[in-house]
């Protein structure tokens, strides 16, 4: 085997040129191949819980009612699910909300975790350093402020060893952190984790911005319902058999429920694997993600099949040079299986090259989507710790595709190449063989090859195209609004736990001096902004609505995004005002007094279709919890526009005065007199420094253009990464399969270099012999963009589900890809076809 290798390498030695395409060509197909299966394992495949995870089950509770009206546990539900029973080991509970993580400039909002003390026991973790909390800490009220950081946050605040004991800002007060956690660790999620993990005994000291109340809650009240619960199963317990013995735990739950519950006491429970990438109060699928992975293993695994026919053809051509010298070790006692060993050898050492050199490749991809992913949740306040760094079982995949490569390029050439008759290679002279007819030219077996490299190309070059068209659509919806000449600021008074009174003071005083501004054209303040990522929706009715019969049935009226703004800010956002007025000074900053609404037609056509909305009058579905007013006056009707680039029918909008719908995060929205891109980018900082002139200890999380706030929304960031990944595949393949047709065509014409001599020594002309050889090209483009058109339909069928706005049969797309790649694989038979046209017929004739 040691003197296979060694022969292999000095054989590949000598033909530097192909030896360095060949590992070229596989370093890009392996490094994709490694790239996708780094995601795919860092999100799909590493285990979320460490220890025994097929034990771990999200529980959930319902209404018995058919609409099943999820919610989440309140403590008293907690605890007597966690009383001894034959069903769980063990149950946890966990909350989260949003808090700032340090102070001044260094501020930073970020996602926590509230949690009980058994909740990293029963994940199967231990702490890198320090320890995690006690029973006596996440005792409801305990209000000891401890915490433990993340390794994530470790890192980023320096990792210094003495961390474990320090104190750390967390909404401007002092906490002391008592551990760390583990790198890699991400809780109840498998990609994103919270900065600070804090115990439920310190609950009561937040707000929770999640909720239709922004007040401090008490977790020993019964109606509080705010924790979502995960349950380690009883060892050798089935999911299934767990599920029909919930009955018993449901009857204790029921038994508990207080007279004054504002929801059914009637209530079931369900269990459910831990979604990958939800948190949520109702159970999800991870399904989309599966079938995403799916197909991105899928699209790399063509890659890597273009690629090994590519080098399938290379090797079958230099094989066929090889002829003579695979006769003659024949012919002196090699066996047939000892050649075939030395050339699968050959491809082996040309495939772990380009692993190496893939493996790289892969490792820079995988930085690059790591540094866009951070950039991205951090926007949205969250920490993300999927791992796309190496470990045993990406490393072992390479391999694997290293091998697979091997045998998928190098076994049909090796034994076609010992298949032929030894005397008649030892005797053969150079070119194609004589009895080779027009149809086996045309279907032979490189060329066949190609052909399928080409339909493949398509496929990939179409779906591409998809998401491609896809994001052109997504970037050129109608929103409905007006980013130019935008200036957004973010503050949040529950950064630093200021009361809602004084929050509210200092918010408006921020606006005044905002106006103030040189350049500003309006400014205004909304709790809500399109294209966040973060929104918040009510249910509203019209007032004189019936309640619904049937109590199975879903609740009346509709949801509408939901925001407190101020007056200007429909002119700060170029949202259009259609009828009536916008708010008040008065209604905006006073509290009390009759509540007045705008909504946008979308919404007004919904709950008044045969009728005027303006001035009728609504009421939310479900009163509020803190006793604010439920019914209002419709006063104005603005445009419509989007919150973000979904899919379906954008919901309505419901506006109200910011006092009335006020929360402790708000937008400050200026709008400039210029809408020159430079001027505007110019007039963050100008507008940064001035908040901070104003107040030092503003807790202003960022300072953006609007333009760029609605670029960094989170599902035109998925719709752009479709394209870039689709369309990175796409054109890989199509350079693939343009290097493998001129290398086919011009190896073919030079294997035909003693049958053109003699047809030009006959009277043929150039132009006949550029027909004769372009004449096959096209046939044979034509047959494979045949057979890739029927697989890239069936593809956009298979993709229908993923695309925005686009047709999975989009004639344009394909009409595009089929250009493209018929277009470039012309170009690549052109030249050798022009080389055939040189050819001297008595040079020729002389060679052979």
């Amino acid at each position: 085997m040691f003197s296979d290798l060694r022969f292999a390498v000095r054989t590949l030695a000598k033909a530097p040129g192909f030896a360095t395409v060949a590992i070229i060509t596989l370093a890009i197909a392996i490094g994709v191949n490694a790239a996708i299966f780094s995601i795919v394992n860092g999100v799909m495949l590493r285990p979320v819980v460490s220890e025994k995870p097929k034990e771990v089950v999200n529980i959930f509770t319902a209404r018995k009612e058919a609409n099943r009206d999820y919610r989440q546990f309140s403590y008293a539900e907690f605890s007597t699910l966690r009383e001894a029973n034959p069903m769980f080991r063990d149950v946890g509970a966990l909350s989260f909300t949003l808090t700032s993580v340090g102070r001044a400039e260094a501020m930073r909002r970020s996602f926590v975790f509230f949690v009980s003390d058994n909740l990293f026991n029963l994940l199967g973790t231990t702490p890198a350093a320090g320890r995690f909390f006690t029973a006596e800490e996440t005792r409801p009220n305990a209000d000891q402020p401890v915490v433990v950081a993340s390794h994530a946050l470790w890192q980023r605040m320096g990792g210094r060893p003495d961390f474990v004991g320090s104190t750390l800002q967390v909404n401007g007060q002092a906490f002391t952190v008592i551990g760390i956690t583990r790198r890699g660790f991400t809780g109840v999620n498998a990609m994103l984790t919270p900065e600070v993990w804090l115990p439920l005994g310190i609950y009561s000291r937040f707000s929770n911005p999640f909720a239709d109340s922004h007040q401090l809650a008490d977790l020993t009240n019964p109606t509080n319902y705010a924790l979502n619960l995960m349950g380690r199963l009883q060892p050798g317990l089935s999911l299934k058999a767990a599920a029909g013995m919930l009955g018993v735990l449901e009857k204790r739950l029921n038994a508990i429920q207080p007279p004054n519950a504002t929801v059914s006491t009637e209530r079931v429970l369900q269990l459910q694997p831990p979604s990958r990438l939800s948190i949520s109060t109702s159970p999800a699928n991870d399904g989309p993600l599966q079938a995403l992975s799916g197909l991105l293993l899928g699209m790399a695994a063509i890659v890597l099949l273009i690629a090994c026919l590519n080098l399938a053809n290379m090797l079958l051509a230099r094989g066929a040079t090889r002829a003579r010298e695979f006769a003659i070790r024949v012919s002196v006692g090699a066996s047939r299986w000892r050649v075939v060993r030395q050339l699968l050898v050959e491809g082996l050492v040309l495939s772990l090259a380009g692993g190496v050199v893939g493996f790289l490749i892969a490792q820079w991809t995988d930085d690059v989507l790591s540094q866009s992913l951070n950039r991205l949740f951090q926007a949205m306040s969250f920490s993300i710790t999927m791992e796309l760094r190496p470990d045993a079982n990406v490393m072992g995949a390479t391999f694997l595709f290293c091998v697979v490569a091997t045998l998928l390029f190098g076994l049909g050439p090796a034994l076609k190449s010992v298949r032929a008759d030894v005397v008649h290679d030892l005797k053969q002279q150079g070119g194609e063989p004589a009895a080779l007819g027009r149809w086996n030219r045309f279907f032979s077996g490189r060329h066949c090859l190609v052909l399928a490299q080409l339909a493949l190309s398509l496929v990939l070059l179409f779906s591409g195209g998809l998401f491609f068209r896809g994001a052109l659509n997504a970037a050129g919806l109608d929103l409905g609004f007006s980013t130019a000449g935008g200036v957004v600021a973010e503050i949040d008074y529950s950064m630093t736990n200021t009361g809602d009174a004084l929050a509210r003071q200092r918010m408006f005083a921020v606006l005044a001096r905002a106006r103030q501004l040189p350049g500003v054209r309006q400014a205004s303040l909304s709790t809500g902004l399109p294209y966040t990522n973060i929104s918040s929706d009510r249910r509203v009715m019209p007032a004189d609505a019936a309640p619904a019969a049937d109590p199975k049935a879903p609740p009346p009226g509709f949801d509408g995004l939901f925001a407190g703004v101020t007056p200007g800010f429909f002119e700060a956002i170029g949202l259009p005002l259609l009828r009536g007025r916008t708010f008040t000074t008065v209604e905006a900053e006073n509290k009390e007094g009759p509540l007045a609404a705008i909504i946008d037609e979308r919404l007004a056509k919904q709950l008044f279709p045969k009728a005027e909305a303006l001035g009728q009058r609504l009421r939310y579905t479900t009163p509020p919890t803190d006793g604010s007013p439920a019914e209002m006056e419709v006063v104005g009707i603005v445009g419509n526009c989007r919150h973000d680039p979904g899919t379906g029918e954008p919901p309505g909008h419901l506006y109200l005065p910011l006092a009335k719908a006020f929360g402790p995060a708000a937008f400050v929205n200026l709008r400039l007199a210029t809408t020159d891109p430079r001027a505007v980018r110019a007039a963050v900082a100008v507008v940064r420094g001035e908040l901070r002139k104003l107040d030092p200890d503003l807790p202003l999380l960022r300072v953006t253009t609007f333009a760029d706030l609605v670029a960094g929304n989170a599902g035109l960031w998925v719709i752009r990464l479709g394209a870039v990944l689709f369309g990175a595949f796409g054109s890989i393949a199509l350079l693939l399969a343009v290097v493998g047709v001129y290398g086919v065509k011009a190896y073919a014409v030079a294997r035909r270099r003693r049958e053109l001599g003699i047809r030009m020594a006959l009277g043929a002309m150039p132009a006949d012999v550029f027909r004769l050889i372009m004449k096959q090209a096209v046939l044979q483009v034509v047959f494979a963009i045949a057979s890739g058109t029927l697989l890239a339909l069936l593809v956009g069928r298979a993709l229908s589900s993923m695309l925005f706005n686009v047709s999975p049969g989009d004639p344009l797309v394909l009409g595009l890809a089929i250009t493209l790649l018929a277009g470039t694989a012309l170009v690549a038979c052109y030249v050798p076809a022009r080389r055939a046209t040189r050819v001297n017929p008595t040079e020729a004739l002389r060679s052979e």
